[in-house]
């Protein structure tokens, strides 16, 4: 439900641009406007100025300009309608609906139920000796403790279905943040129960889910997380985002982790800029997000398969928003914890270490003999090379490639127009490939919403990479003037068509990572593998099929 015009243009008319941005940074007089250096780019001339007459600000530098609102949404990195909600807090002016919204002020509730949990968890954790003990071990301080709102909830549920009593907090509540289960014999069951918890929020600080380790080592899942919610949706929010965002816009560079205790200990140990995907792949959303604050990542994944997957698919999610991907891998059998308990020095001196992440993949061609699993990794470093938005760069890349494998640059340049395709792939003439791209692009254009709700994993298909640089446009909202003429051709684009197009594509990226795995990972046994995949294939096949 939209803001009402009313309230927009109130906020507009009471927001003073100086009184604003003077909240977030230092202004200086200049005759009768203010400058200052700009918070959006590095620059050692301020170029950033403030006109309170025309309550409008503009950096000469980067371009960016407006009004408050827009301040806010870009040093925050926020929605329009967030930023108009945040200035009307501050000027206390009413926000108005264009129908009365039912659904906002239920989300509302629902995050104060969050909130109130939160505080239940973080007072049980002073009574509990096991995770007392487990904090120690773990060598968290009390003030990081505090600081992320650690708690612990009781093994016993009753105590949660208590303090909600006396909270006024129903039951259907608990059940729509995901916290609660309710037996056939009425029992309500906290899902987090004998766990320690960390609280996730959201940009703007609010408690919207939670995130669960257990306390008993053999109990399985180690870690559990709330599933998505009216107020939590995973692949908008990144762990650990609202704590570091000022140290991120600061730097430029964000540190990417995989857990909760990595981002914790890493934060202890100085390291502020960091955030954490607590396991879940990387999205659109969390690229658009990060690109307003930061121009590097560091990956810092761990070093086994499934970590170097995740440094996979998260540079083809940041290198479109044009955020340079470094990756740091980890020593085997260690973690970003490991590294912060030696220490901010320790640190630092191992994130000097960091590599582009394709000059990694250079590596590992140059490392490899296997000619087919040289071939693999060439593939996956031109796929990935295809994501860079700036042509220029592209072309020192394949340069680099060259001069690396001996490939001469026109060669490598066909290469990389080319459909990077599997065996599967192979039995599809191209008009059957190019047609359900353009399928798959129609379809978005047209019904994306619909779509979105049935299939989220595009970082995960196969395609040619002119069609992956198209879907992340319009996945970004993009204006791509090429796709025009798609809206008109006689292609059928229904939502279950298109899906279903797509999770072929999705199994096609899925044999695909195998090859690249093989490739990758040279010292791991062919058998193990082949065994291990045997495993995972009669595992599916044994358990029941998705309706």
């Amino acid at each position: 439900m939209a803001i009402s015009q009313e309230t927009v243009e109130e906020v507009l008319r009471t927001a003073n641009v100086y009184d604003v941005i003077s909240d977030y940074i230092n202004l200086e007089k200049a005759g009768s406007n203010y400058k200052a250096l700009c918070p959006f780019h590095q620059e050692k001339t301020p170029s950033f100025m403030v006109s309170p007459t025309k309550n409008i600000f503009k950096c000469f530098g980067c371009g960016k300009s407006g009004s408050a609102i827009n301040f806010v949404m870009e040093y925050e990195g926020i929605s329009f309608g967030e930023a108009v909600i945040k200035l009307a807090e501050k000027y206390n002016i009413p926000v108005k609906f264009t129908k009365p919204d039912k659904s906002i002020e239920e989300k509302k509730g629902l995050v104060s139920v969050a909130e109130k949990v939160k505080r239940f968890y973080k007072e049980q954790l002073k009574k509990s000796r096991e995770a007392k003990e487990y904090i120690k071990k773990r060598e968290l301080l009390p003030r990081t403790v505090d600081f992320f709102d650690i708690g612990f909830s009781p093994f016993d549920s009753s105590e949660l279905v208590e303090f909600c009593k006396k909270e006024g907090i129903t039951v259907e509540q608990l059940k729509k943040i995901g916290l609660v289960t309710v037996k056939e014999d009425g029992m309500i069951k906290d899902k987090f129960a004998g766990r320690l918890i960390f609280p996730i929020k959201d940009h703007r600080g609010r408690t919207v889910a939670f995130g669960g380790r257990t306390l008993i080592e053999d109990r399985q899942p180690k870690y559990i997380n709330s599933p998505e919610t009216e107020i939590y949706s995973k692949g908008k929010i990144l762990y650990g985002f609202f704590e570091s965002k000022d140290f991120l816009r600061e730097k430029k560079e964000v540190i990417i982790v995989e857990g909760y205790i990595d981002l914790i200990s890493l934060y202890q140990a100085g390291i502020k800029n960091v955030v954490a995907t607590l396991g879940t792949a990387m999205t659109q959303h969390h690229g658009k997000l990060l690109s307003r604050f930061v121009k590097r990542a560091i990956l810092m994944f761990d070093s086994d398969s499934a970590g170097k997957k995740a440094a996979i698919r998260a540079s083809k999610i940041l290198l479109p928003f044009k955020i340079d991907v470094y990756y740091c891998p980890l020593e085997k059998g260690t973690d970003p914890d490991d590294l912060a308990k030696k220490g901010y020095r320790e640190v630092e001196a191992y994130l000097k270490k960091s590599k582009d992440f394709l000059f990694f993949l250079l590596d590992r061609i140059q490392e490899q003999k296997d000619l087919k699993k040289r071939k693999d990794i060439i593939d996956l470093y031109l796929e990935i090379l295809s994501y860079i938005p700036d042509k220029h760069v592209q072309g020192l890349y394949i340069k680099e490639l060259s001069e690396k494998t001996g490939i001469p640059v026109d060669m490598l340049q066909v290469m990389e127009r080319a459909p990077v395709k599997n065996e599967e792939e192979n039995r599809l003439s191209l008009d059957e490939l190019y047609y359900r791209e353009k399928m798959v692009l129609k379809g978005l254009l047209e019904y994306k919403d619909e779509i979105l709700r049935m299939f989220t994993d595009f970082d995960k298909i196969t395609g040619s990479p002119y069609f992956l640089y198209l879907l992340n446009e319009i996945l970004k909202d993009g204006e791509v003037e090429e796709l025009e003429h798609l809206k008109n051709a006689n292609i059928p684009a229904d939502p279950e068509t298109v899906v279903y197009a797509l999770n072929q594509m999705h199994k096609e990226w899925t044999h695909q990572q195998n090859e690249i795995e093989a490739a990758l990972f040279p010292s791991i046994d062919d058998s193990l593998i082949k065994k291990i995949f045997q495993n995972k294939k009669s595992l599916h096949t044994g358990g029941k099929k998705k309706k």
